[in-house]
This record gives C-alpha cells, sequence and structure tokens, in this order.
C-alpha cells in the first residue's frame, strides 16, 4: 500500500473517531429497502460497502465517462474503499451525454434517489467525482435538484466536495469530432460506424445550435455553483477537452469563492490521468479528500 494512502487512511480513522463521539446521538439504523437493488440494477449503479448499512461512513458517488467499463471505475472505487469510504458508481451513455439531456436528467433524479436511500436522514457526507462530460453532465442535474428550494430533493443529501477528471468542456461546433469518436468507440461494424458517422454529422450541429438547455448547461453551473470544495484534474493535450475550458471554469468559481484545488498535466490523455501518473494523482485526491473531511468534522462539531 502506497505511504501517502496510508496516511490518508490514519487521518481518516482519526477524524471517523470524532465524528462517531460528536454524532453518536444522531445515528439511525439503516436498512436497505426491498427493491434498493432493482433501482441499481435499473441505471447500471454498482454499490460497494466498507462497513455496516448502519455506518456513517462517507460516500463517493463515481460518475463515469461515456461507455466506461464497470472493470475501470472499479479502480476507482479501491482508492476510497481503502479509506473507509462507501462508494457507487455509475457508467455514461454518449447518446445521452450528447443528444438526450432530458433522459440524463431522469438518470441523474434515479441516482439521487439512492443516494438519499444510502443516507437515511443520517447527514452522511457525499463526494461526486465526474469523469468526462458524462460524468459531469449527471453530477449537474444532482447538485441543480439539490440546490433548487422547494424543489422535492432540496438539501435531501450533504455534498463535502466534487471531483472532476477530465472536464468541463462547452459543448459547441468544436465537440463534434470529440462526439462523433465517443459514439463510434461503441460500435464494431465498420459499415454501421460509417453510416452513425455520417448521421452524427447531420444530427449534431442542430442540437449545438438549438438546444437550450445544453447552451445553458456549463453557463448554470458557472453561475450557480454548489459551493462545496473542487478539484479538477486535467490536461494539455486531452483531444476532447480543451485546457481553456476548464481554466474558464476554474476562474469563475474561484471568483465566487469557491475553494479550488487543480492539477494540470502537460502531456496525458482523457480520463487516462490515474493510469499514467498515478502517485501523483492518489497525491491529489488524498489531499482533497482529507480537506473535504476535516472541513465537514469541524463544521459539525463547531454546530455542537
Amino acid at each position: 500500500m502506497a505511504l501517502g494512502t496510508l496516511r490518508t487512511r490514519k487521518n481518516f480513522l482519526f477524524w471517523r473517531t470524532i465524528s462517531q463521539l460528536t454524532f453518536v446521538n444522531h445515528i439511525v439504523t439503516m436498512t436497505s429497502p426491498p427493491y434498493f437493488e432493482d433501482k441499481c440494477n435499473k441505471i447500471g449503479a454498482v454499490v460497494t460497502r466498507t462497513g455496516t448499512e448502519s455506518s456513517r461512513s462517507p460516500v463517493v458517488a463515481l460518475l463515469g465517462w461515456n461507455s466506461a467499463q464497470d472493470k475501470h471505475l472499479a479502480k476507482y472505487s479501491e482508492i476510497f474503499e481503502q479509506k473507509g469510504f462507501d462508494t457507487i458508481r455509475i457508467p455514461a451513455n454518449p447518446y445521452n451525454t450528447f443528444l438526450r439531456l432530458n433522459r440524463v436528467k431522469e438518470i441523474s433524479l434515479e441516482l439521487l434517489e439512492i443516494l438519499e436511500e444510502m443516507n437515511s436522514n443520517q447527514n452522511r457526507p457525499f463526494i461526486l467525482y465526474a469523469f468526462s462530460m458524462g460524468g459531469f453532465n449527471v453530477g449537474h442535474f444532482i447538485t441543480q435538484a439539490i440546490s433548487i428550494p422547494g424543489q422535492r430533493h432540496f438539501k435531501s443529501i450533504n455534498i463535502i466536495g466534487c471531483i472532476f477528471d477530465s472536464c468541463p468542456h462547452f459543448p459547441g461546433w468544436h465537440s463534434l469530432k470529440g462526439v462523433q469518436s465517443t459514439i463510434l468507440e461503441t460500435i464494431p461494424n465498420p459499415l454501421i460506424k460509417a453510416a452513425v458517422w455520417v448521421g452524427l454529422g447531420l444530427v449534431c450541429p442542430p442540437v449545438f445550435l438549438f438546444s437550450s438547455e445544453l447552451k445553458q448547461l456549463i453557463p448554470d453551473s458557472i453561475s450557480y455553483p454548489f459551493g462545496c470544495p473542487e478539484l479538477f484534474l486535467f490536461c494539455s493535450t486531452d483531444p476532447l477537452v480543451p485546457e481553456r475550458d476548464v481554466w474558464v471554469f476554474i476562474e469563475a468559481h474561484k471568483k465566487k469563492g469557491i475553494k479550488v484545488f487543480e492539477k494540470c498535466w502537460e502531456v496525458s490523455g482523457h480520463v487516462q490521468h490515474y493510469r499514467n501518473y498515478p502517485e501523483e494523482y492518489l497525491s491529489k485526491v488524498n489531499t482533497f479528500t482529507d480537506y473535504c473531511m476535516k472541513q465537514y468534522f469541524t463544521s459539525g462539531i463547531s454546530k455542537l
């Protein structure tokens, strides 16, 4: 086990001990409802638990990139399982991400209901971990749902941090090649690939031009941040997400008083930073989650 992981685990055990002492009167036993597994299967979500169902351990929601395989997302889950966190991970569908935002919103709310059941009125801390625009879009609709007063899900879970790996970018005409490449990766037949390539070239431009929801996705995310600390992991050579788009997002949130951490590698690949720079990647993620947990427990103690 890496030294950084050992240190992080010690820090987490210390803060978890404090949380158990300070919040002991608020612990509620959580039992999984009979259809919990069905809800997870419906959207392809996989839940891992490191403790008992009555545990108040943190939960990390891993919002996967388009067509992500679970075996790859599971490697990120392991980072947090070693720290005693529970995780839930879900892949994204490229057709939904780029062409069917209404479906993305539906999936986001279904995932949010699962997170609420995992929370079970215990005020567990949650971290959203979004990969590429597939994960970013899901995270956007979750934070929007819990941020709007009067809505059903308003303040239903306590998000203490957001991690963005290889996102966000501003969708538009320049996104067409990336959309085509991402979707065609899921199609093995070369003849069908050619037909889909042409079809996307005809369908995507009107979507970019006329979809008000797509146009407002990034501006709304910039204008109405959730307010918790954020970590951005990206690179200068990403073929799908221009570095400048991420910096615009970062600077806008810094101006709004958001605590922002960032790491930009000069050479890496799209959603390949953990693979290419494992030690540095883990260090950034561990430092960020330690900071979020410390802020969470400090805030909880101050309210006693």
